[in-house]
């Protein structure tokens, strides 16, 4: 390349900007000297000194007192002229062609400094400091929340707030995110760290007055430089011309780097899935055994990339994001290893272009190279350098310098992850939010959704978050405490490695709006859980409904207690103290327990039930401790038995004490209430669905309506002393077969004190028998007695008197003695009787079917078997009603 001729020295530094001030039409500041640095990844930044121009004859004073404030964030071009290069070029006139590539190379930037350095012989001196438009971004911080973008949505919406030019050379395709923050951070360094962690690279194009981002994630994507004098450069060693533009030193660097990455994630969706990735290819220099492992938070740049279901999209592939970050850390990890470090006196050696070296001595650098970086200077030739008389401190001398980096095309480029994560440094507060109209907003891992004080931006809706996991006690395989927060609470989080990506809800506060579940600090004594019923219109305020489980621990008078707001349900345990609302403790109540409701109750235990009033202090044995209840158990069977044994022989019906007996041997085998027992008595087996009632100072049961009790067998009562049956109308004793009445020493009387007494054997005989004498008494009227056919008298002698078919036969073997005042025989004569008509009863039964535990679900047109008594069995079909009709089986036939 030929150097500048004297007269195109004085113009090769060219500016142009708005903010350089108009004398008569000329500019009023002329540049000395552009120096700076620029590079990839990384903002660049010349220093400009401008000066005076010697035409204008300014003075000291005018031409200090520009409004230099006014430069700040003009733009600025400056101008560097090319000349290009000349070669040969067969066949062409001459012996070579000069000028290739001839033109001008632009450094655009924004005025972000201005010294105003002072005078300097007849000049006053300004010093700017040129920056890119995305210098801005190093001043601008937010907190700020991307949710279901990739990385190139976000870079887009972060740097739209700059409007300016950029250009995406990208061909990667880059997964959604669920969840990216943005937190204390400038927009710079979000940017950065975006891109270290993709292995994005970028840096600025100049052209046209402006300067262009350009976004490269692949080395294809560089090209080479506009001027064609750059795309090929010599190396020659120094001093070799004072007149040519070429590298005078490139220095080749190797070094010993890692080529093997590793890193793993976890995603609690998917707990047992091993989300192990990595990536190796080493360089022939690179430590081969060596491998780089990193769990996210030991990288700057992170390398998290499992997202669990946290966003509104599909389930991502774990296993292809992170072989992507693989990729990109291994890159990064082994782009060190060959690099070069050059310099020379070249103008148009530009960062983010690639040059091909030709010349070196050592063949192996003639190669295709990618400039990261230049450290450039040139100083242009001023007025007072071409004045004879100039001292030498005013002498101005044009030169050009550059020191750069050089990267081999063959060798993958990736930016170092150099930008540190922010950290969250604690816990932080936040708001429960959801959609309008819901009280909880949750899906199948208890998740939430929240509103961060932080978040400028949220709506606090369902949006205003990703899914944020709960930590809860006890949290297990369908087991632990459950309670999600709701809408409008306020939760703590907490930050998974301090990373702002990855919140976990880790606890819930009170606040002003949310206050305690009873009133504090004057129910300080209790403690305990309080919900809410989740209305429309105050799920999550202090109206309407709760339940509660408190524990009281008030001096001497402490409780539990579990409540329902519903049917004012509740089992309260202890000194019984009315818990309501948020007041709390109100009146006492009583001491002990209470189960109630003002609703329905039932009380179920499938392996038998004991209800007993008998002491156990401080629960003392087992809780089916029952010993003053077999006791009454063996002596009612003991009475029975006896009493059996005397009925008996006294001819009386035969008594069945077994069932007595085998249910007081399954009250007794009971067991101690513990599943593992084996407890068994006679042939009783422990675990049968007994209910055993006990009371030590008797059991009272009333009802101001009707009292049933049914035993689908027997019923046994049996009393130590006395049976009083009292009723104040009627006593009905009605059985399908016997009835009988047994008094081993005592009466039986049975009286009716105004209406008759009346003993019917509707269709058998009736025997009256008694040892001594039976007497039939009429105090007041008399004594009659009626036949359909005869009545008979006798006597153990033989004598006898039978009257029937309308005569009268006496039979004695002794004397027949009449004793009268009077005698007398009419003719024959009768009188009519009168006897009741006797109707047999329909001993037929009906058979309902239903379903178990649902008598109104019936089951119509359905064939069963019924087991007799007898043994015998028969089949049938329940109706349309689900009603069968055994008419042919007697009353409790069917078992």
């Amino acid at each position: 390349m030929s150097a500048l001729s004297s007269n195109a020295q004085a113009r090769t530094l060219e500016i142009s900007s708005s903010a350089i001030p108009l004398i008569l039409g000329r500019p009023a500041l002329e540049p000395v000297r552009l120096s700076g640095h620029e590079g990839l990844n990384s903002l660049f930044e010349y220093e400009l000194l401008l000066k005076t121009p010697d035409a204008l004859n300014l003075g000291a004073s005018g031409a200090m007192d520009f409004d230099v404030e006014k430069f700040i964030r003009c733009d600025i071009s400056c101008s560097i002229q090319l000349d290009g290069a000349g070669r040969f070029l067969p066949g062409a006139a001459g012996v070579s062609v000069d000028g290739i590539g001839a033109g001008a190379r632009q450094i655009n930037a924004q005025i972000t400094d201005v010294e105003v350095v002072g005078e300097e012989g007849r000049h006053v001196q300004y010093k700017l400091t040129l920056r890119p438009w995305l210098h801005h971004a190093t001043l601008a911080t937010d907190c700020k929340i991307f949710q279901n973008r990739t990385v190139v949505q976000i870079l887009d919406e972060l740097l739209a707030d700059y409007n300016f030019p950029v250009d995406k050379r990208l061909i990667e395709s880059y997964p959604p995110r669920d969840y990216q923050v943005q937190f204390n951070e400038s927009d710079f360094a979000f940017f950065s760290r975006l891109c270290q962690k993709w292995g994005i690279s970028y840096f600025f194009e100049h052209g046209d007055g402006k300067h262009r981002l350009v976004l490269i994630d692949n080395m294809g994507a560089y090209k080479k430089n506009d001027s064609a004098a750059y795309q090929e450069v010599e190396y020659h060693a120094p001093g070799w011309k004072v007149d040519a533009e070429y590298i005078s030193s490139f220095v080749s660097h190797y070094q010993l780097t890692s080529g093997r990455y590793a890193t793993r994630d976890y995603d609690y969706t998917r707990p047992r899935a091993d989300l192990s990735v990595g990536r190796s290819d080493p360089r022939d220099s690179s430590q081969t055994d060596g491998e780089v492992y990193q769990w996210h938070e030991g990288s700057a740049a992170g390398s998290h990339y499992a997202q669990p279901r946290a966003g509104s999209g599909e389930a991502n592939d774990p296993h292809g994001e992170g072989r992507q970050i693989a990729l990109v850390r291994m890159e990064a990890l082994r782009t060190h290893g060959a690099r070069a470090r050059a310099r020379g006196n070249l103008r148009g050696m530009v960062p983010g272009c690639s040059f091909e070296l030709t010349k070196h001595p050592r063949r192996k650098a003639n190669a295709e190279y990618l400039i990261l970086d230049t450290h450039f200077l040139i100083e242009d030739v001023a007025q007072d350098s071409q004045i004879g008389d100039a001292s030498p401190s005013r002498r101005q001398q044009w030169r050009v310098e550059v020191d750069f980096t050089a990267h081999p095309m063959v060798e993958p480029l990736r930016p170092a992850p150099t930008q540190a994560r922010p950290l969250t440094h604690g816990l932080h507060t936040a708001l429960v939010v959801g959609p309008p109209g819901q009280n909880i907003w949750t899906d199948e891992y208890a998740r939430i959704k929240v509103q961060f004080p932080w978040d400028r931006l949220g709506k606090k809706d369902q949006h205003s978050s990703c899914w944020i996991r709960v930590t809860l006690p006890g949290a297990g395989n369908q087991q632990g405490t459950i309670h999600v927060p709701r809408i409008g609470q306020e939760v703590t989080i907490g930050f998974i490695g301090s990373d702002p990506d990855q919140p976990i809800c880790i606890g819930q506060a009170y606040n002003q709006a949310n206050k305690p579940s009873w009133n504090l600090p004057d129910q300080q004594a209790l403690s305990g859980y309080r919900s809410r019923e989740l209305t429309d219109d105050g799920g999550n305020s202090s109206a309407g409904r709760s339940n509660h489980i408190a524990m009281d621990d008030t001096k001497g008078k402490i409780q539990v207690q579990i409540k329902s707001d519903h049917q004012h349900s509740q089992l309260s345990l202890g000194h019984i103290t009315r818990i309501e609302d948020n007041a709390g403790r109100k009146d006492a109540r009583g001491e002990g327990f209470e189960l109630r409701s003002d609703g329905w109750g039932a009380v179920r235990a499938e392996k038998g039930l004991l209800l007993s009033t008998d002491g156990r202090s401080q629960a003392i044995g087992g809780i089916l401790s029952r010993d003053e209840l077999v006791s009454c158990l063996e002596q009612a069977l003991a009475i029975a038995k006896d009493l059996t044994r005397s009925a008996t022989k006294c001819e009386a019906g035969a008594r069945e004490t077994a069932p007595q007996q085998a249910l007081s041997e399954a009250a007794q085998a009971l067991g101690h209430g513990a599943s593992n027992e084996a407890n068994t008595r006679g042939n009783a087996q422990g675990g049968q669905p007994v209910l055993a009632l006990s009371g030590a100072a008797g059991i009272a049961s009333v009802t101001p309506k009707d009292h049933i009790q049914y035993a689908g067998l027997n019923i046994d009562t049996v009393a130590g002393h006395n049976q009083q049956h009292y009723a104040d109308q009627s006593i009905l004793h009605t059985a399908g077969k016997d009835i009988e009445q047994f008094a081993r020493t005592g009466d039986i009387r049975v009286i009716a004190n105004e209406g008759k007494l009346i003993h019917q054997a509707q269709h058998n005989s009736v025997e009256i028998t008694g040892e001594k004498a039976v007497t039939l008494q009429s105090t007041e009227d008399g004594i009659t007695i009626k036949a359909k056919k005869s009545i008979t008298l006798a006597l153990d002698d033989g004598t006898y008197l039978r009257m029937g078919g309308g005569k009268v036969v006496w039979g004695m073997t002794g004397e027949y003695l009449v004793q009268t005042a009077n005698y007398r025989i009419n003719g024959p004569s009768t009188i009519g009787v009168d006897f009741p008509s006797f109707m047999r009863t329909d001993q037929a039964q009906q058979l309902k079917l239903h379903r178990m535990g649902d008598k109104g679900d019936g089951l119509s047109s359905r064939d069963f078997s019924i087991v007799k008594a007898s043994g015998g069995a028969s089949n049938a079909q329940s109706g349309g009603d689900a009603i069968s009709r055994l008419e042919k089986d007697k009353p409790f036939d069917v078992t």
